[in-house]
């Protein structure tokens, strides 16, 4: 039996940068393994990415006339996939021509499946967010009918939604976000090697940050561990992979921080490798979009996180991490202090990790999940 083909579509694609820009891509190039996939994005987009189709046709996303004319101009029997963020498509996240394009495709018959990164903005107390808050469910309201299936990326928030609207639950799946980030080939003593080429003691351990920075990441917590842990015999190093932590009084030029700042993805991995300990203090707790967590379980990473609104059942019970309230900062700066010495349990924890990975998060898996909703004919 032929594999139908199918059309990515999003509105960011590289040249663009961000998590959504990279995950479409990747996901192109890894579910173009199982099917044939193209790729529908904005003008100016690249268009010769990982070896899959690239079409930038896309001037005026608030046009559903014109996303229409550019999806019926690909072809009339692909399956669509679209990428959602509310955030993505428009300027606070309003855009009713996506939801309004999704059910015209609906009435001319063809299947769709939505990739939900995100739902709707939290509701808020000033007017101008309140309005977003309430665009964006007013979206999504429209969107769940028009649409065959639609995979939530928070197993937290699809358990909402199967709650909310137990009649879409035929509809809605757990598609978590895999790790962008390759494991790149290190040599059997790459955590040595790796602390000679920066410079640092032999002995010392590796306390890493992965991502943006932000109130939501509450990287004070973290700060607040490493400069707690150590001694003059065995530093601690905090390595910030990503945003560099400029203006923060309570690092700047400090010894013993080292900022890699945003580096190449081969650059990152060797990072994660050489890292004893991953720490991850989201505001909203640990959840399967989080692509720094996902990073972490594929390279094998001791992880100390975060429980909180965003954490489903799965995480909340995982042996491959360590986690504590989302507002419990002593003890997460404890268990970061803990973890830093057990070498035993690093490795434990990491064990547990790359297999936890390998079996529900890694792209194979959810390019399968995505492939089975696309063919299925109900």
């Amino acid at each position: 039996m032929t594999q139908p083909s199918v059309i990515l579509i999003s509105r960011l694609f590289p040249p663009a940068t961000g998590g959504l820009s990279d995950h479409t891509e990747r996901l192109a190039s890894e579910l173009g393994r199982l099917m044939p996939v193209s790729v529908l994005t904005s003008t100016g987009a690249r268009t010769d990415a990982m070896g899959v189709k690239v079409s930038a046709r896309v001037t005026q996303w608030h046009d559903s006339a014109a996303i229409l004319n550019a999806i019926q101009s690909q072809s009339n029997h692909s399956r669509l996939l679209w990428q959602y963020v509310p955030h993505m498509y428009g300027r606070g996240g309003v855009n009713f021509a996506i939801p309004r394009a999704m059910a015209a495709l609906r009435r001319l018959g063809r299947r769709q499946l939505v990739i939900a990164h995100e739902i709707a903005a939290p509701l808020s107390p000033w007017p101008h967010r309140l309005f977003y808050a309430l665009a964006h469910r007013w979206q999504w309201r429209q969107i769940l009918p028009s649409v065959d299936a639609i995979g939530i990326s928070t197993e937290a928030w699809l358990q909402s939604e199967l709650e909310r609207k137990p009649e879409y639950r035929d509809k809605l799946f757990l598609l978590p976000s895999p790790s962008l980030i390759p494991v790149a080939r290190t040599p059997p003593d790459h955590r040595q090697q790796w602390r000679r080429k920066h410079n640092l003691p032999a002995n010392s351990k590796i306390l890493a940050f992965f991502g943006t920075l932000g109130a939501a990441k509450q990287f004070d917590w973290i700060v607040k561990a490493w400069q707690s842990s150590g001694s003059p015999n065995q530093p601690v190093i905090l390595v910030v992979i990503g945003d560099h932590p400029r203006g923060s009084p309570f690092v700047n030029e400090s010894p013993g921080l080292l900022p890699l700042g945003f580096v190449s993805p081969a650059v990152v991995s060797e990072a994660l490798q050489a890292t004893n300990v991953l720490a991850l203090p989201f505001i909203d707790g640990v959840a399967e979009r989080r692509t720094s967590f996902m990073a972490g379980l594929s390279h094998g990473c001791a992880i100390v996180t975060t429980i909180g609104t965003s954490t489903g059942a799965t995480l909340r019970s995982a042996d491959y991490l360590r986690s504590h309230g989302a507002n419990d900062r002593d003890a997460f700066i404890g268990q970061v202090r803990q973890l830093l010495d057990d070498e035993e349990g690093q490795k434990t924890l990491g064990s547990k990790a790359v297999r936890a990975y390998r079996q529900s998060y890694d792209w194979p898996v959810v390019c399968r999940r995505l492939a089975d909703r696309l063919v299925s004919p109900g």
